[in-house]
């Protein structure tokens, strides 16, 4: 029984530190990265089997931009205080059908398909909700996970 938890752990842990590990960042990543984000500070890479990231602070605060395994961007989030949202993004917001929940979290996202969002992580009990709205407040889309 101890022998097959120590197993378990030392499985997890490894996965753990596999995930964060960076093998070989793609060129075109790293090109794309440094041109768009010149003044990038305290950049910090990490992978997993489906992405890489930069994590990294700037003028504007601090941002994530993540990568597919290709080397080819995918989004990039900056964190931003639902404060600084537009109004009418603020307003949904605060209308929300979630606004019972806890706000974890709160970001301006750009994507590869020019789409420009306003993203809201909410969190009730497991439950975990992420909702993104376009500059006029309406909600774009919404999805789940524990």
């Amino acid at each position: 029984m101890k022998r097959s938890a120590l197993l378990m752990m030392s499985l997890l842990l490894s996965g753990f530190f596999l995930s964060a590990q960076v093998v070989n960042v793609p060129e075109k990543s790293k090109k794309h990265f440094f041109a768009k984000y010149p003044g990038a500070t305290n950049v910090d890479w990490t992978n997993s089997v489906a992405w890489y990231t930069a994590k990294f602070t700037d003028k504007d605060g601090t941002r994530e931009v993540h990568y597919k395994l290709d080397g080819t961007w995918d989004y990039t989030e900056l964190d931003m205080p639902k404060a600084s949202f537009p109004a009418p993004v603020q307003t949904s917001v605060e209308k929300s059908r979630y606004a019972g929940w806890e706000m974890k979290s709160t970001a301006y996202v750009e994507n590869r398909k020019a789409e420009k969002l306003y993203r809201v992580e909410w969190k009730k009990g497991i439950e975990k909700k992420y909702v993104y709205y376009d500059g006029t407040g309406r909600e774009i889309r919404s999805s789940s996970s524990l």
